[in-house]
């Protein structure tokens, strides 16, 4: 098996077609944004310098994804730093490579002096759990049960 690479958006632009329609697939079309809006997110992402979009590759091929951005929860404003988005194609999953973004994009949270990160899940709060994520609180969306979760990136 090739070895797993993380990298960054910034430095992979011509990942971003691929990210958005997987972004707009998994959670987009349900919430009510258009390919487009997907699109329009993550080339912000790369200009905004407290975000940051991380890319597995691995054979040359995008497995999986995962975001750092200021805000992923309009419910609750007054939180910033969030883990957000984080994919894996089907094809790759139960391989540790959710498990190798996440710690990519805390990496990325630490480095720049960040001592709260939350998330936000309805279906995988064990791996966030076992990842050292704390639950924050519970909250729902119109008939759905979330946990938004918490850590302190620097370990």
């Amino acid at each position: 098996m090739a070895a797993l690479n993380i990298l960054r958006l910034a430095d992979a632009p011509q990942y971003l077609d691929t990210i958005a329609a997987w972004n707009y697939a998994e959670w987009g079309k349900d919430m009510g944004y258009s390919l487009q809006d997907s699109m329009d997110w993550f080339r912000t992402m790369i200009s905004c310098p407290s975000e940051e979009c991380v890319l597995a590759e691995q054979g040359g091929d995008i497995i999986g994804m995962a975001s750092l951005v200021d805000h992923d929860l309009d419910e609750r404003p007054d939180l910033v730093h969030w883990l957000a988005s984080v994919y894996v194609h089907p094809n790759f999953r139960k391989a540790g490579v959710a498990s190798a973004l996440i710690q990519a994009v805390e990496h990325e949270a630490a480095m720049r002096g960040i001592t709260n990160m939350y998330l936000y899940t309805n279906t995988a709060e064990q791996l966030y759990s076992r990842l050292g994520w704390e639950i924050f609180e519970p909250f729902q969306r119109s008939s759905e049960q979330f946990t938004i979760m918490r850590k302190d990136p620097r370990g």
